[in-house]
């Protein structure tokens, strides 16, 4: 048997963990007194190197080399304990106490990927997989799996909303939606110890928590070091753990009962993990994570400022080509605009003149034609000139609308102010339209309420009486049987003509449309009177050249009232 000091011996050990300093001692003191000592070295190492084999016996060696489809069941959906990592690897720390079990007892298992906890519950009660990586003891799966190696607890914690005021304790809850992962320990345990509670589930923590923040559900219950890796690496900022719960999560590793050799193996292989060696996975993961380069501070800050003098750089060339745009833009609306109003009056125009140009010219030719005939009476010639004449009033009367509204389209008009009798041109305006409303068999009346002083007024004589005429007009032309009314007064500072009709009215949708150009309410219904619908157009821009308005009020079958509104200004 060979004995060793305690010296030799912690050199040795040293000379193992790999010590520098005792190695550099060790070099020039003990080998060159003894170099015997390098057969103690190799000794202790192939002791050292041996010891993990001895775990298990030649049975359990030979049933292992005769079993090398052993499965473990992995569900890496569960960080930190098993996850997939950013290179797209299983990883976490039960895969490392996996690797630490498989080295101890040098032999490798099948590993079995699950996306779907349930199915592997199913296999696992059907005894499809051997090795279950991660679960947690229930009573129910105590029937099928034996549990070992309780590695780490944390303990199960409700999750609410921010801003949300629950409660802290279970009871709290009684009247709310708890979401748990189906077939999951927690999901068993308040099933069994809380039937009081309204529980439904979904396929894992991730989706829960996404639950509870989209407002599904009220609270989550899961484990602490899982709720706390999910809320900071999936976003869901809106969450927070509210408090921890009585019971605990902790996972074992389990095995399939009906398998006793298996059991043993792995209950050896556990027991032979030290407390050290637990610590060390523990601290690898919970303490001194490493992390990739693009998760590091300085990474972080140096792309954030790079970021930002290019987003800075962006923002000026994007607001100056937006300003450009912005311009550009408006300018081509305007035009746009301009042309569409351009396009639509040359359609209003040549679909309206069309027609109201050619009645008069085909009154004026055919029966300028009739008069040439010899036999023809001289009171039938005295009637074929009456109608020849009529038509070309009219036809004159379109063409002078139609170059009045061109030119207030162009501004060509002007104001000429002078002192007018507003007395006289409604009288003038009674005889115009007093045969025109006798021929349709109407009344028509005029009632002027100013006094001898009030009836000079200083305004543009033929705009005025160009207005009047279009209203009292349009009245006729809208009136069938009943009476026509135009009266002139003063209210305050205005000078108010108003022209009530007992016509056909206007449709309340049409009445946004009477002064647009070209237009006529209700073209159908209105298709057998006559004219290019520009008077109340007319009307309406000469009264706004004349710092006025046109007004009116209308119910269909019931009549019109037209307000023509100046401002009246006294004079000295």
């Amino acid at each position: 048997m060979i004995y060793i000091s305690f010296k030799k011996l912690t050199i040795v050990v040293s000379l193992i963990l790999g010590s520098g300093e005792v190695r550099n001692i060790y070099n020039h003191t003990m080998l060159k007194k003894n170099p015997c000592t390098f057969l103690i070295i190799f000794l202790c190492i192939s002791l050292s190197s041996c010891s993990t084999s001895e775990i298990l016996d030649k049975d359990e060696k030979k049933w292992l080399r005769e079993n090398q489809n052993v499965t473990v069941a992995v569900f890496p959906y569960y960080a930190p304990y098993q996850f997939i990592n950013d290179n797209e690897r299983i990883d976490g720390i039960l895969i490392d106490y996996l690797n630490l079990i498989e080295k101890r007892i040098d032999f490798k298992f099948q590993r079995k990927l699950y996306t779907n906890w349930e199915e592997l519950l199913k296999d696992a009660e059907n005894n499809k997989i051997d090795i279950i990586l991660e679960i947690q003891q229930t009573d129910k799966k105590e029937t099928y799996l034996n549990f070992y190696s309780k590695l780490f607890k944390s303990n199960y914690t409700i999750v609410t909303k921010k801003g949300s005021a629950y409660g802290s304790k279970l009871r709290e809850f009684s009247n709310k939606t708890i979401v748990v992962p189906k077939g999951y320990g927690i999901h068993e345990i308040l099933k069994e110890q809380e039937s009081y509670l309204k529980i439904f589930t979904e396929i894992d923590d991730l989706t829960c928590l996404k639950k509870v923040s989209t407002g599904v559900a009220d609270a989550y219950i899961g484990p602490k070091a899982v709720a706390n890796y999910l809320i900071k690496t999936k976003n869901l900022n809106t969450l927070h753990i509210v408090s921890e719960t009585p019971y605990s999560y902790i996972p074992s590793i389990a095995v399939q009962k009906n398998n006793p050799t298996l059991n043993t193996i792995i209950k050896k292989a556990t027991d032979a993990v030290t407390d050290n060696d637990k610590e060390a996975i523990l601290n690898n993961w919970l303490y001194t994570s490493i992390k990739p380069f693009y998760k590091k501070t300085k990474f972080w800050i140096l792309s954030t400022l790079i970021i930002i003098s290019i987003i800075i750089i962006v923002l000026f060339l994007n607001r100056y080509l937006k300003f450009l745009i912005r311009k550009k833009t408006k300018e081509l609306i305007i035009a746009k605009e301009s042309a569409e109003e351009s396009n639509k009056l040359k359609t209003a125009f040549i679909h309206n003149i069309s027609h109201e140009v050619r009645t008069p010219m085909n009154g004026i030719i055919g029966f300028s034609e009739l008069l040439n005939d010899p036999e023809l009476t001289i009171d039938k010639q005295k009637e074929y000139a009456k109608i020849v004449l009529d038509s070309s009033n009219r036809l004159v009367h379109i063409i002078e609308d139609i170059i009045e509204i061109s030119n207030l389209h162009t501004e060509q008009i002007k104001v000429d102010q002078e002192l007018i009798n507003l007395t006289k041109i409604l009288q003038n305006l009674q005889t115009i339209f007093e045969n025109k409303a006798k021929n349709k068999d109407i009344s028509i009346s005029f009632t002027n309420e100013l006094t001898i002083n009030q009836n000079i007024v200083n305004t543009d004589k033929t705009k005025i009486q160009k207005i009047l005429y279009n209203l009292i007009d349009n009245a006729i032309k809208f009136t069938i049987h009943g009476s026509i009314k135009v009266s002139c007064e003063i209210i305050g500072d205005d000078l108010i003509f108003s022209v009530i009709d007992t016509g056909i009215g206007i449709k309340q949708k049409d009445q946004e449309l009477i002064f647009r150009n070209f237009t006529q309410s209700e073209r159908e219904a209105t298709k057998s009177y006559d004219g290019l619908g520009l008077g109340l157009s007319i009307a309406r821009k000469y009264a706004q050249l004349l710092d006025g308005d046109i007004s009116f009020s209308s119910e269909i079958n019931q009549g019109s009232t037209f307000y023509l509104t100046l401002p009246y200004y006294k004079m000295r």
